[in-house]
């Protein structure tokens, strides 16, 4: 699933397509190629998000307009690379590279920006424990909890030596 259309790509990049008026099996990218591009621009963006604690973005939220922007810059970006483009400087692609900085600009934005108030909901974090008796006595009292993969001493080597009781003073 991706955030925007072939359409919404298009509208960026016609002079790839014309004279036709859409990407097609004929078009040079084809309809495929965007297809396929726009889905790998939205896991570029979803990985993003959630390596900064948030889930997709959900059609209807506020962020979902800048979501659909970054993904048909990506769609752009790979379009123009997928054409054999005069270079201005030996960095720069020219068309290709300003989707590409507008695609980064517009994600930096994203993640830039407190989407739980955009109606972005966040991925549960982990839970380490907690920090006093009461907080212990709460987590073993509820039944609905999932049991932790490490505890402590789990690793300890039973031969390793250990510190004995401290005699100094």
């Amino acid at each position: 699933m991706a955030y925007s259309s072939t359409c919404d790509v298009y509208a960026l990049v016609p002079g790839l397509v014309k004279p036709a008026s859409a990407f097609d099996s004929a078009t040079c990218p084809t309809l495929t190629q965007v297809q396929f591009w726009l889905s790998s621009g939205c896991s570029v963006i979803n990985s993003r998000l959630e390596s900064v604690g948030y889930s997709a973005i959900g059609t209807g939220t506020t962020a979902s307009e800048l979501a659909a922007a970054a993904n048909a810059l990506y769609g752009a970006w790979m379009a123009e690379r997928s054409r054999i483009n005069a270079r201005v400087s030996a960095d720069e692609r020219t068309r290709a590279d300003m989707f590409k900085r507008d695609f980064e600009w517009h994600v930096d934005l994203l993640l830039g920006l407190d989407l739980s108030r955009a109606g972005v909901s966040q991925v549960s974090q982990a839970y380490a424990g907690g920090i006093s008796k009461s907080d212990k006595s709460t987590v073993e009292a509820d039944t609905d909890r999932v049991t932790p993969r490490f505890s402590r001493g789990m690793y300890d080597n039973a031969e390793a030596l250990r510190p004995g009781p401290s005699s100094a003073s």
